[in-house]
């Protein structure tokens, strides 16, 4: 007989070194108060775009930017939204112009690499499908 390990036995053992490397970067990380982390929020993050071979600059979505964002029900104009409130902060040539000219794709390719693509994304993929 052999000593394969089970497909769930392998997953529960990776799930099981995360968590390891968890506990010890929680142990090498330093307390911070309120104010360190506001400063780190005061500057922009890099982001790696990989469909565009770059790095931009944005600033993560702030609480103040839900309501104009809820309000929005267009996923299309949505995703602009939120292009301006995390690219624009950092990149002032970022305007809702300059986005319609850069297009739909490129645009959803960013707020993937930002982290952001599951904003009723005007190009994810249905759930579900009807075969009638």
């Amino acid at each position: 007989m052999s000593e394969k390990k089970s497909k769930s036995m392998e997953k529960i053992e990776k799930e099981v070194e995360k968590e390891i490397e968890s506990i010890g970067e929680a142990e090498k990380a330093k307390f911070k108060t309120l104010t360190e982390i506001l400063a780190e929020e005061d500057k922009p993050r890099e982001v790696f775009v990989p469909d565009l071979n770059c790095k931009i600059k944005a600033y993560d979505l702030r609480f103040g930017d839900y309501p104009a964002l809820a309000e929005e029900k267009d996923p299309f104009k949505l995703a602009i939204k939120v292009l301006l409130a995390t690219w624009s902060r950092a990149d002032s040539s970022v305007t809702e112009e300059s986005l319609a000219r850069l297009g739909l794709v490129k645009c959803t390719r960013i707020l993937e690499a930002l982290g952001l693509g599951g904003l009723r994304s005007p190009l994810s993929k249905p759930t579900q499908t009807s075969s009638t």
